[in-house]
């Protein structure tokens, strides 16, 4: 059956990559929860997936040049509709105590955010963090930037990691083979261009951002592994319809 992850949360309901995003998210029983993690001007890991806080806060600048102190002043609640109130960015260390006090069972999957600006040692920060956790359920980490995948591997041999891609490079398919990564999650458009090269069963593939109900149809009858969405109560309604009837 197709997986669902759901993408930044439910963030089509609640602000993205906060907490009230992944809970809304979470009454919807998906198979995993993505999100970003980048690193403060004093070193703290924050959930959030642009480099600056402009888009998703009342604030402006690169997290980079921000402390966690400066960040956590910023309302995150009140870009959108519907508004909330009290929302801010929450660091890793909430997060994954939010994930914790749900008793969290499903699958987390991490993107680190190293595409745009580099964060030297993010990569093993990540793993520390998320170790002291101890958590109980599958992690897989992703990166559109294959050199931190590259690293994470030689830190942690055994994780499950894939690779964030717009295009099938000749180099991403090489880094596959080498084992770098595991799986490949590519452009849902890139899909619909060449699909002879993707659709296939057995591909270790989720296609994002698959928000189009002709293109989540497709994914599901074509029961490709799985899928990241925006829209997550229409994937599990679309699923539930196509692929528990087959």
């Amino acid at each position: 059956m197709t997986e669902i992850i759901a993408h930044r949360g439910y963030r089509l309901v609640a602000p993205e990559n906060t907490l009230p995003a992944f809970e809304a998210a979470l009454a919807f029983h998906p198979d995993m929860i993505e999100m970003d993690v980048h690193r403060t001007l004093d070193g703290k890991l924050v959930v959030i997936h642009d480099e600056k806080v402009d888009r998703t806060t009342n604030g402006t600048g690169y997290i980079k040049d921000l402390t966690l102190a400066e960040i956590k002043m910023l309302d995150a609640g009140s870009y959108k509709e519907p508004k909330m109130a009290n929302v801010t960015v929450p660091t890793l260390f909430e997060f994954l105590t939010f994930l914790k006090e749900k008793q969290f069972n499903q699958t987390l999957l991490i993107e680190v955010k190293t595409d745009h600006v580099m964060y030297p040692g993010i990569e093993s920060e990540i793993l520390d963090m998320v170790a002291t956790f101890k958590p109980n359920y599958p992690i897989i980490y992703q990166s559109f930037n294959l050199k931190s995948l590259e690293i994470i591997r030689k830190l942690k041999p055994d994780a499950e990691i894939a690779a964030l891609v717009f295009w099938m490079t000749p180099k991403v398919v090489w880094l596959k083979l080498r084992g770098v990564f595991d799986y490949i999650h590519p452009d849902i458009r890139i899909l619909n261009k060449k699909p002879a090269l993707f659709w296939r069963k057995k591909a270790h593939i989720r296609p994002w951002t698959v928000d189009k109900e002709a293109d989540m149809r497709r994914v599901f009858e074509a029961n490709i592994p799985g899928i990241i969405t925006n829209q997550v109560a229409l994937a599990v309604k679309m699923r539930k319809e196509i692929q528990e009837h087959e």
